[in-house]
């Protein structure tokens, strides 16, 4: 599908090409009200999970995410507070998205592994775009935590990243860390607006104060989302594809998502071919993503 995503034809042209834009959003007086409601939330890990890094997949998380938080009051205050401040600057920049879903990404103190990835597809084209707006709240780098890319990554295999389902990239994953991401220094009230599709990652805070960023979700209005799921056990070989509005990442933990849950509305399925690629294989699809992307955007 063609579709454009920026309003402004430069930015457009450097988001087909790298996969983001990085731009000013919002204020110092705006990051220090976000923090001021965000203090009277109460989530249930508290802004601070207590994870080890190892055993199942709760026991793993060492840094806050609200989609992940059990307290769905809390995941539902996020939301409202988000879209009341940023669909603005959605409508502003981007052409005709709108806000699905919201989180606060909070890595405390020498803490926040994070592992490399795409988004999940949250539409049924994987030709269209949906996009993700990160903006910290303080100034990040390398050190306490900041986003990194792999410029060029977005849109060069239709490949289906969810719960069960691994990154195409899940062979090389050490070189990408190792030689391909590429870390963003950004300002408090910037925000990096990306491609879905492209390799990203957020590193380890090092560093001795805590690590507050804003990951927003956007949509085209025209789509209708939907959450692939898959069983490894009784259903490998196909997909099903689930409708899931806001609503759905509301009311569901990520736990839910390891079982299909009897009222999901299913929209039917496709098959599964997913299929993990070779270093080799990732430098020739990096070296043709632009051929790929030119049909896909306007």
């Amino acid at each position: 599908m063609r579709r454009q995503v920026f309003r402004d034809p430069a930015l457009q042209e450097n988001f087909r090409c790298t996969g983001y834009n990085q731009l000013p959003l919002i204020s110092a007086e705006m990051i220090q009200k976000i923090k001021h409601e965000m203090a009277t939330m109460r989530p249930t890990d508290g802004f601070n999970p207590v994870g080890e890094a190892t055993g199942d997949v709760m026991n793993r998380v060492t840094y806050h995410c609200s989609f992940i938080d059990q307290n769905k009051e809390y995941k539902r205050q996020v939301l409202n507070m988000v879209k009341g401040v940023f669909q603005p600057y959605v409508d502003q920049f981007l052409a005709d998205f709108r806000i699905l879903n919201a989180n606060f990404y909070i890595k405390q103190a020498h803490r926040g592994h994070f592992p490399i990835h795409q988004n999940w597809p949250v539409l049924r084209d994987m030709s269209d775009t949906t996009v993700t707006i990160w903006c910290p709240l303080q100034n990040t780098t390398a050190i306490n935590g900041t986003l990194h890319i792999v410029p060029g990554s977005h849109k060069i295999t239709p490949h289906v990243e969810a719960v069960t389902l691994p990154p195409y990239f899940a062979n090389i994953k050490d070189e990408l860390v190792d030689s391909w991401l590429e870390p963003l220094d950004v300002p408090a009230g910037d925000a990096v607006i990306f491609d879905d599709g492209l390799i990203h990652w957020t590193s380890h805070n090092d560093s001795d104060e805590v690590r507050i960023a804003i990951q927003i979700l956007c949509i085209p209005r025209d789509t209708t989302p939907i959450f692939y799921f898959h069983d490894p056990e009784n259903d490998p070989e196909r997909i099903e594809i689930v409708e899931a509005d806001e609503e759905f990442y509301l009311n569901y933990h990520i736990t839910d998502l390891l079982v299909r849950q009897p009222e999901w509305k299913s929209l039917g399925f496709e098959p599964n071919n997913n299929k993990l690629v070779s270093s080799r294989e990732f430098h020739r699809m990096i070296a043709n993503g632009e051929r790929a992307r030119l049909g896909l955007f306007a």
